[in-house]
């Protein structure tokens, strides 16, 4: 049976390590300290069988715009590439941005770990502009390229200057 839960952090601890273990992911590059201010929510096969988590940062924007920063979104590897073991028909990756999208807000933010997840990314939605990018990447503290997508009901929280650098 397939469960959907949100945990914060320490909440996580565990789930951290028994995923880690089953992925055979262990690396430095794998956690950093910035997934301890995060929120996780957790695709669980049964509560000790971990299939995949995105943790996320609801942030603010200068301009009072909430957006979500997606720290990080893992699936099992056999639960993810070319020939991934679907979950009702759906990726693992599919059913935690539904979770997210659910959160009611507008724009979404993450980092892309490699070209082939870019393309990943953009058939979800997301996309890259240099000026917007870098604009989020300072509020979270970052060097790196952000891709971000929005939802069509953002229109009525810009004012009419965003509007015209989000092409809404």
């Amino acid at each position: 049976m397939i469960d959907i839960q949100e945990f914060s952090f320490m909440e996580s601890r565990e789930l951290l390590s028994i995923f880690q273990s089953l992925n055979n992911s262990y690396g430095a590059d794998w956690y950093n300290a910035e997934m301890e201010e995060a929120k996780y929510i957790w695709v669980t096969e049964d509560i000790q069988n971990p299939l995949g988590f995105l943790s996320y940062k609801v942030l603010i924007h200068p301009n009072q715009i909430d957006f979500i920063y997606i720290v990080k979104i893992y699936a099992l590897s056999t639960h993810r590439g070319d020939n991934p073991i679907l979950i009702k028909e759906e990726r693992v990756s599919e059913i935690l941005f539904r979770q997210i999208d659910r959160r009611g807000i507008n724009i979404l933010t993450l980092e892309s770990a490699c070209e082939e997840l870019d393309v990943y990314y953009k058939n979800l939605g997301f996309e890259y502009n240099k000026e917007i990018s870098d604009e989020f990447a300072k509020v979270i503290g970052t060097r790196e390229e952000i891709m971000y997508r929005k939802k069509k009901d953002i229109q009525s929280e810009l004012s009419d200057e965003e509007r015209k650098k989000f092409n809404v």
